[in-house]
């Protein structure tokens, strides 16, 4: 039985006890330090490494000592003009100099080494001391103090520098206790690690208590890490915010806070959390359930599951991580994973992180040891060489409390999504990515149905991407949180809830709304001939429901998009593709407006014809593919092509290539019932046949192959059949 502990809407001040620990996470003796970053114990064997010229462990410690800029000026003292800016900020020059050359003291007994890491944090906790406003994220400056503290105390500290850098770690944990971010959310899990990172450098057993079982300062409480753990994983293994970047954020904070609880003797790597039944006062989204208890290696798993056979992934929503090989790119976290578990899907990945090649000892410096935090981690990973593992889509399995792959594809009903993979060891397979899920987060967008394929290793369609100047980007507020920049359907030229009136936030979400946005998944069939996948919603459109069927076979993707509406609205159903288009001889300029999302398409031409099949050929790579578009299920319907924005410079973090332009294809129709199909063939010339029946009944979609006929029915209840 796992405990069933009080919540701070009942007895807040219980929760907060240092002595109530249902859970059993509390160390019981702290270990001597160093206990932050690393323990002698590790410091011990790199010392070693380094020592016997290993080829890995010479590269990165000769990348520390250049790090610990010896032969340069510190920084001048200065006062703070204002706060520090997140991710660097005043105090920042002093923090990383010290901690890096605190640990090359601990490596070499050079004492210039030690010397420069108290010099440097005697000007940082200057600082610290007249700054008078402070941002709440400071986590940074937090875990890189109390990293070179813990190390520099270690040996001994004069009192005074002792006293004046403990004031310091209290200024910093007081800084991140006003951050605004409280609860279920990526930002509070960055706090919880600065704050872990402190208590451990200060043997405060109070704050170690605070950060897991979560606490009240100036009237608001403050969940923990233990709450993240099982709630804001969902039942499926994903992060409820929703994208595998935001995804990979929190999971690299959970990781940094278990090794620091591992460095003070508490392994919370295996442990199971029970998953959260009920709110706990002030939740932001609905992941409660089902009963049963969560472990964190469903939450790398679905890192894995979200990605297509070559390791990509969707860009949907605010992603800015384009492959899982950038996994790696802030912490090592497979690394660590596989240290942990020896999972041998785990050591797949890390060969795909390293371009494929196994990692050995006396190999290449593999990546994960070139880049980053490179020049400091290589203390603190056991592993130098690893076996080329098991690939993860071959085989069945169940993550989490209902996450599922099977048949080589993956299934996550909380997270609202399913990757469809038609033959998951081939990279350049064909694949299709449908999303349903709720918009319970601001990080993610009004793109309900949204359906991304990818072919020849490629992303054939995607998701808007605009990155370069974050989310101070104006066009992302106006493109990429329109509907209409989406593979989708779009009502009325207008965005789906929540964001169906006019905002100037980009964090609109249906928490702050009477309605939800709830899709549900109505079929989910990875058969070993063709894979299926449907889902549907009437809760973003007021009546309209929306129902859309992916089947996907290994020479192509067949789409099926019903819409039903209670009274004619403006359709315009959409797919983004990747790839080289020519103008069509015979179209006609279109002037698609100036609302939401429509401003930013660019040379609309209305396509000349009016029925039947549309065939739009193009080019994607160097091989040639088609979009095979009906236009006989909605009366009028006719096909746009118009150019997307142009797209930034910011590669996605794991891809190989830069973002890709895309070119948008639109079939337009004003009706209150349509039947959308669609045909996507990748070096196949896929031709459509017959099709019969209606939105609001069963459909019969001929498919023309090679000569052959394949027919498939769609039914609006059971599994889709071919025959």
């Amino acid at each position: 039985m796992y405990p069933d502990p009080i919540t701070p809407r009942a007895h807040p001040d219980l929760l907060a006890r240092v002595d109530y620990d249902p859970f059993k996470v509390m160390p019981v003796n702290l270990p001597p330090a160093p206990r932050v970053f690393t323990t002698a114990a590790h410091i011990q064997r790199a010392r070693k490494r380094v020592a016997a010229g290993g080829k890995v462990d010479k590269h990165c410690f000769d990348r520390l000592i250049v790090s610990c800029k010896l032969e340069e000026e510190l920084p001048p003292l200065r006062p703070p003009d204002g706060p520090p800016d997140w991710g660097g900020g005043s105090l920042m020059p002093w923090l990383r100099t010290a901690f890096r050359n605190a640990l090359a003291w601990t490596l070499t007994d050079d004492t210039r080494h030690s010397l420069r890491a108290t010099q440097a944090l005697r000007l940082a906790a200057q600082v610290a001391s007249i700054t008078a406003k402070w941002t709440g994220h400071e986590h940074h400056e937090a875990g890189y103090a109390a990293c070179a503290y813990d190390l520099l105390a270690a040996s001994g500290l004069e009192p005074a520098d002792d006293n004046a850098f403990r004031d310091m770690l209290w200024t910093l944990n007081g800084a991140l206790e006003i951050g605004d971010h409280r609860t279920c959310n990526n930002h509070n899990s960055m706090g919880m690690v600065g704050q872990l990172s402190i208590a451990s450098a200060l043997s405060n057993r109070q704050l170690i208590h605070d950060v897991f079982y979560g606490y009240k300062r100036g009237g608001a409480w403050r969940y923990g890490l233990i709450h993240l753990l099982r709630h804001d994983f969902l039942a499926d293994g994903m992060q409820w915010e929703g994208t595998p970047g935001y995804h990979m954020l929190v999971l690299m904070m959970v990781a940094e806070c278990f090794t620091i609880m591992e460095n003070m003797g508490v392994d919370l790597w295996r442990r199971e959390w029970p998953s959260l039944m009920q709110d706990d006062g002030f939740d932001e989204h609905r992941g409660w359930g089902p009963k049963g208890n969560k472990t964190l290696p469903a939450a790398f798993d679905a890192l894995i599951y979200q990605a297509f056979p070559n390791g990509d992934y969707t860009l949907l929503h605010d992603q800015v991580l384009g492959n899982l090989r950038g996994t790696f790119a802030w912490w090592r976290i497979f690394n660590k994973a596989f240290e942990v578990y020896g999972e041998p899907r785990y050591a797949w990945t890390l060969n795909h992180i390293n371009g494929g090649k196994p990692a050995t000892a006396d190999g290449p410096v593999p990546v994960w040891f070139t880049d980053g935090h490179a020049d400091v981690e290589f203390v603190r990973f056991e592993g130098r060489d690893f076996p080329a593992g098991e690939n993860p889509f071959d085989k069945d399995r169940d993550f989490s409390l209902v996450g599922k792959h099977k048949g080589g594809c993956s299934l996550f009903p909380v997270h609202g999504s399913a990757v469809l993979r038609s033959d998951p060891l081939d990279v350049n397979s064909l694949g299709a990515y449908l999303y349903w899920g709720p918009h319970w987060a601001g990080h993610r967008s009004p793109a309900a149905l949204h359906l991304d394929i990818h072919a020849l290793g490629l992303r054939a369609t995607n998701a808007p991407h605009i990155y370069s100047r974050g989310y101070d980007e104006p066009r992302h507020l106006t493109w990429v949180r329109s509907t209409i920049a989406h593979n989708t359907v779009t009502v009325d030229q207008q965005p789906m809830f929540p964001f169906d009136f006019k905002t100037e936030s980009l964090w609109e979400c249906d928490h702050w709304r009477d309605t939800i946005s709830d899709g549900v998944l109505e079929l989910f069939q990875p058969g070993a001939d063709f894979k299926a996948a449907r889902a549907s919603n009437d809760n973003v459109y007021p009546g309209v429901k929306l129902d859309r069927t992916a089947v996907l076979t290994r020479d192509y993707v067949l789409d099926v998009y019903r819409v039903t509406a209670e009274k004619p609205r403006l359709l315009d159903w959409a797919m983004h593709c990747h790839g080289t288009f020519t103008e069509v001889a015979g179209s006609e300029p279109i002037d698609l407006g100036q609302n939401l999302g429509y401003r930013h398409l660019t040379d609309a031409r209305m396509h000349p014809q009016k029925t039947g099949w549309v065939t739009v050929p193009f080019t994607l790579g160097s091989s040639p593919a088609r979009g095979v578009i009906w236009l006989g299920g909605a009366p009028d319907a006719r096909l746009i092509i118009a150019a997307d924005p142009e797209v930034d410079g910011r590669t996605p973090i794991g891809d190989i290539a830069p973002p890709q332009p895309r070119t948008s294809l639109i079939v337009r129709s004003t009706t209150a019932s349509a039947l959308f199909v669609s045909i996507w063939g990748f070096g196949t010339a896929v031709e459509g046949g017959a099709v019969t029946g209606s939105a609001g009944t069963d459909a019969m979609v001929e498919v023309r192959l090679a000569g052959q006929a394949h027919r498939w029915t769609l039914p609006m209840r059971g599994v889709v059949k071919r025959g």
